[in-house]
C-alpha cells in the first residue's frame, strides 16, 4: 500500500496545474477504459480539453506534498442544481482520503449558493467510484424526489433526446441543505 500524503491541500485551478491535471485525467480513463467502459464514451480530455472545462465549470484541484494528485469539476445548472462533471484521483494515491477532500471542496461552494442537490453520473463497471460516492452519502437518483431533481431530470431528458444517463452509467444525487 502507497503512503498516504502528510499534506492534501484544495484549491481552484492554477495554470501551473493544467499538466498535473491531465496526467491525472489519462491516468483515471486508463482505469475506466481497463474496467471496460468504452475510450468511445470516456475520451481523455488533453490540455485542450481541459482548458475547456474551465469555461463552464468550476475545477477545483488537490495537491499532496507539492503534486498534483486529483480534481473535480463541477457547474451550477439549470433548475439550481449542482452537478459534478468530473472526479478524478491519481490511482496511486487512491483510498487516501483526497477524493472526499474534493468532495467536500464542491459541497462547500454549491452550498455558498444556496444550491440544495449534487448530482453526478457515473459508470456501473467504476465498482470503487460508487462505493466512495455511496461511502459520502450519495444515492440513486430516484431516492430523491425534490421539485429540483425531477425538473433537472426533466430537461436532461428533453435535451439529450433519451434518459439522463447513457447505457451502462448511473446518476447519484446528495442532497446538500
Amino acid at each position: 500500500m502507497n503512503t498516504p500524503p502528510q499534506r492534501v491541500r484544495v484549491a481552484r485551478l492554477q495554470d501551473t496545474q493544467l499538466d498535473g491535471v491531465v496526467a491525472v485525467d489519462a491516468a483515471c480513463k486508463q482505469q475506466l477504459h481497463r474496467a471496460g467502459v468504452p475510450a468511445t464514451e470516456e475520451p481523455v480530455r488533453g490540455l485542450a480539453g481541459v482548458a475547456k472545462l474551465t469555461r463552464l465549470h468550476n475545477v477545483l484541484v488537490a495537491d499532496a506534498d507539492g503534486v498534483v494528485a486529483g480534481y473535480a469539476a463541477w457547474r451550477d445548472e439549470s433548475p439550481g442544481v449542482a452537478y459534478l462533471e468530473e472526479l478524478a484521483v491519481k490511482p496511486e494515491l487512491q483510498r487516501h482520503g483526497i477524493a472526499e477532500k474534493l468532495l467536500d471542496a464542491v459541497r462547500g461552494e454549491a452550498r455558498a449558493v444556496s444550491l440544495p442537490v449534487l448530482l453526478t453520473r457515473m459508470w456501473s463497471k467504476n465498482a470503487a467510484g460508487k462505493a466512495l460516492l455511496e461511502k459520502a452519502g450519495f444515492t440513486p437518483l430516484a431516492s430523491h424526489a425534490s421539485e429540483r431533481v425531477t425538473q433537472w431530470k426533466e430537461e436532461q431528458e428533453a435535451a439529450e433526446g433519451h434518459g439522463v444517463a447513457k447505457d451502462g452509467q448511473v446518476v447519484m444525487a446528495q442532497s446538500l441543505l
